[in-house]
C-alpha cells in the first residue's frame, strides 16, 4: 500500500517540477518580456513553492519508504538513495542557489538585465541559475527513474487466468 502512495506523492513531485520548469518560468518572461525584473519576481516565488513542495514531498517520502514493510533489498536501497539525494538538491537549491540569487537581485536589481555577460555579478548570476536548471532536472529525472521502477517492481494487480487445456 505505501507504494502506491509513494508513487502518487512521487507523481505530484514530478508534476510540479514539469509546471514550474516548462510552464510557469517561460510563461512568465514570455508574457513579461519588457518587464523582466517582474517575471523575475514571479519565477522566484513559484520556485520558492516548488522548493518547499519538494522538501516536504522528499521527507515524506523517505519516511514512507523507512516505514513501509516492504523487503530491504537493491530496491529499497536505490530508491532510499535517489530520494535522499532528491531531497538534499531541493535543500541546496532553496538554501543556497536560490538565496545567493535572491541576494543578488536585491543588491544589482534591474543592472542585472543590463549588465555585460563578463561582469562578475552577471557571470555569477548565469552560473547560480545553472545549478537551480541542474538541481531541477537531477530531481525531474530521478522521480521519473523512481516512478518506472516502482510500477515495474509494483505486483499484478489481476492473477492472470490461464484456461485449463
Amino acid at each position: 500500500m505505501t507504494a502506491k502512495l509513494r508513487l502518487a506523492i512521487l507523481s505530484l513531485w514530478l508534476g510540479l517540477m514539469l509546471m514550474f520548469s516548462v510552464g510557469v518560468a517561460p510563461a512568465a518572461f514570455s508574457v513579461l518580456k519588457d518587464q523582466q525584473r517582474r517575471a523575475g519576481d514571479i519565477v522566484n516565488l513559484a520556485l520558492g513553492g516548488t522548493e518547499v513542495a519538494g522538501l516536504i514531498c522528499g521527507v515524506l517520502l523517505l519516511l514512507l519508504l523507512f516505514v513501509s514493510k516492504e523487503q530491504r533489498g537493491k530496491l529499497f536501497n536505490l530508491e532510499a538513495a535517489l530520494l535522499a539525494l532528491m531531497t538534499l538538491a531541493m535543500l541546496v537549491s532553496k538554501f543556497v542557489v536560490s538565496a545567493r540569487l535572491h541576494a543578488l537581485r536585491a543588491e544589482f536589481g534591474d543592472a542585472l538585465q543590463t549588465m555585460a555577460a563578463s561582469e562578475p555579478a552577471k557571470v555569477a548570476f548565469n552560473q547560480l541559475h545553472q545549478y537551480s536548471v541542474w538541481l531541477m532536472s537531477f530531481d525531474m529525472l530521478a522521480a521519473l527513474v523512481l516512478i518506472v521502477l516502482l510500477i515495474r517492481s509494483a505486483p499484478p494487480t489481476h492473477p492472470c487466468l490461464i484456461p485449463n487445456a
